[in-house]
């Protein structure tokens, strides 16, 4: 049994290896498995009984860092499996029991305070029966927002958002040529940074930023859009998020199916190009994901 604990501990992490886990610094994501009562020194002497009413349970333990007291969201294969507050240091950890061997696909994500949504954190994982898997060093990307949807070029835009409380904050802001910026977040997890935007075209911007503590760094969020042009809008002044295409206030499937309509098609009509590119491709469904209301 104990070969076979050493085994399956391999096995898993050249799994997550397969599936482009990243490295930061000094530490990853960690995958290990267990079997309890699979290795018994000094319990001998009860004789012929056997042990055989023993059965070891199915289970993984996620734990890693989020935001502080933000709710944290495991999905199994899509779906809901359980929830947990990380504590006022962002940490979290939570055990998914009751589950059978086998290939899984698991997703943890969690919301800031205002109702943003970080990226989510994917991977396969393949459970052995009757063990225990620990995925630990979780580290959830920060979220991110603006206060300008058109901000006049020259002038100033807030970029700001949640992370992991006194950490670092890698801002990147996509231009043709990408420009970074840094701050820390407060005791509660909160950033805000002011950015000129002198350095910017004119022009469709995306920013996102990624978190670091003590030597570990995640991995970059969702993005935030805003245009530089020749007035300042602010963000909360126009009804429809980015992706509101017929201007009823909601980000919906009437939305999706407006850009499904020209998908690929020519000389697509103005604003229904959520990048700017010309184009109706993949990305511009990205983009209206990212506003999505429901």
């Amino acid at each position: 049994m104990r070969r076979n604990c050493i085994a399956t501990s391999i096995l898993i992490a050249i799994f997550m290896m397969a599936s482009s886990v990243s490295v930061y610094a000094d530490e990853i994501v960690t995958i290990s498995a267990s079997v309890p009562g699979a290795v018994g020194p000094g319990g001998g002497g009860g004789g012929g009984g056997g042990g055989t009413g023993f059965s070891s349970p199915t289970a993984v333990t996620f734990s890693g860092r989020a935001y502080p007291l933000s709710k944290v969201t495991i999905l199994r294969d899509g779906n809901i499996a359980i929830t947990t507050i990380a504590g006022p240091d962002a940490r979290f950890s939570v055990t998914l029991e009751n589950l059978t061997g086998g290939n899984y696909t698991f997703s943890t994500y969690t919301e800031d305070a205002n109702g943003r949504r970080s990226a989510s954190f994917s991977f396969p994982l393949f459970l052995t029966e009757g063990a225990t898997t620990t995925v630990s060093g979780i580290f959830l990307a920060p979220t991110i927002d603006v206060d300008k949807a058109e901000v006049k070029q020259g002038d100033n835009i807030n970029i700001f958002g949640t992370a992991a409380p006194s950490s670092t904050i890698t801002i990147s802001v996509h231009s043709p040529v990408e420009h970074f910026v840094q701050t820390q977040t407060d005791p509660n997890g909160t950033y805000l940074y002011t950015y000129d935007t002198s350095l910017l075209e004119r022009g469709s911007h995306q920013t996102k930023s990624k978190v670091s503590l003590s030597s570990v760094a995640s991995e970059y969020g969702t993005s935030a859009g805003f245009t530089v042009g020749d007035k300042n809008i602010p963000k909360d002044s126009i009804c429809g998020r980015r992706g509101d295409l017929n201007k009823d206030c909601r980000v919906n499937i009437v939305d999706f199916s407006v850009l499904a309509y020209w998908y690929k098609r020519p000389n697509v009509l103005e604003g229904i190009d959520l990048n700017a590119d010309g184009q109706i491709t993949i990305v511009d469904f990205s983009i209206l994901a990212y506003y999505w209301t429901g």
